[in-house]
């Protein structure tokens, strides 16, 4: 079993009110008005950090364009990531021996991991594994990908990095309500986490012992959620469906989950959710029998940032660690993605 040590995130400097996001794209498109209005409003997001300035979307170019900024940004607020996590820890780049990488939201090849480095001074022989296109649940499944990697390495310490910019994505011709969904809810961000195996020096100082993890993967559902690739870049799938697949999937899926761990949900203490958006958080919260209060980090991601897919969950965890939780309490981290399929990650407070 690993232990998550730390975690830190970072966002673009451009950060910019619903309002005005809502009046650029109402300026786009002029005869949508009302809609983008009426979903900037139900999203409940106040406010978003953006990789470029509002005003220089209108002149995204196809996907080498937009392949080319989420590069040159993803670089940067990584390499800040990394850096105050090491720091915080006390160690070395050379410590590190599993880099691995999360996005649904840029391409580039070689991949991240490989840009940073050469710009941090890793040992040559760091292993790398990009993971691309689990989309929101990156970040539960990243962790639990790492987990089960140091298992086998327990005296090693592994990097999560979660980047997406969201916003990049952006399509002027996609007048669906999916797209329009899409620009009320997601937004850019960057999170890394330190994960720790169980005989490394700093695992009793770590925040969250990870006991369990798992997959559910729900067959022929792959237009619930996702992107199709075009010549501008990635289209947003976005069905309204996703609700319903919380409540008849997700729900039977924490009680076999929990259950192949010898707890219910009553033993839990805490929550960890990617928020979604507000109907998705509220049929969690319905689901899970728990209060709205209990998943206020949820939701003030949700309306301080905006939906950052993969990189929301771990702003959660975050500002879960800052919580104190006590010795030994129990969290669930739960987070679902395109396929469609969620993942599960049972912590322990160490």
């Amino acid at each position: 079993m690993g232990t998550i040590h730390s975690v830190v995130t970072s966002f673009p400097e451009n950060y910019v009110s619903q309002d005005e996001i809502s009046n650029e794209i109402g300026s786009i498109w002029p005869d949508k008005r009302k809609h983008v209005d009426q979903f900037h409003q139900s999203s409940q997001v106040k406010g978003r950090h953006l990789a470029i300035p509002l005003a220089d979307y209108k002149n995204l170019g196809d996907i080498g364009d937009r392949s080319s900024k989420w590069l040159e940004v993803a670089v940067e607020l990584q390499t800040n990531n990394i850096n105050n996590l090491l720091k915080k820890a006390g160690l070395l780049p050379s410590d590190i021996s599993l880099i691995t990488t999360t996005t649904v939201t840029g391409l580039a090849i070689p991949t991240l991991e490989a840009r940073l480095m050469n710009k941090i001074a890793f040992k040559p022989n760091t292993k790398r594994l990009p993971i691309f296109g689990l989309g929101c649940l990156g970040g539960v499944a990243g962790i639990n990908r790492v987990n089960d990697y140091l298992k086998g390495h327990p005296t090693e310490a592994a990097l999560l990095l979660a980047t997406e910019l969201c916003s990049l994505t952006f399509q002027f011709q996609d007048k669906s309500v999916a797209n329009l969904v899409g620009t009320s809810l997601f937004a850019d961000g960057s999170a890394a986490v330190l994960i720790l195996g169980d005989e490394h020096p700093l695992a009793k100082k770590g925040q969250f012992k990870i006991l369990s993890g798992e997959s559910f993967f729900y067959p022929n559902t792959e237009r619930i959620m996702g992107w199709d690739i075009v010549s501008s870049g990635f289209q947003i799938v976005l069905s309204g469906d996703v609700p319903k697949i919380v409540a008849e999937n997700v729900k039977p899926n924490i009680t076999e989950f929990l259950s192949g761990n010898k707890i219910t949900l009553s033993d839990v203490g805490f929550m960890v959710s990617h928020p979604g958006g507000p109907k998705v958080l509220d049929k969690i919260s319905e689901i899970s029998d728990r209060s709205s209060e209990e998943f206020r980090h949820s939701w003030t991601s949700l309306k301080d940032k905006g939906n950052m897919s993969s990189v929301s969950v771990l702003h959660v965890l975050e500002k879960t660690i800052e919580d104190n939780r006590a010795p030994n309490e129990l969290g669930l981290m739960l987070a679902m993605g395109p396929a469609f399929c969620s993942e599960m990650c049972l912590i322990k407070k160490v």
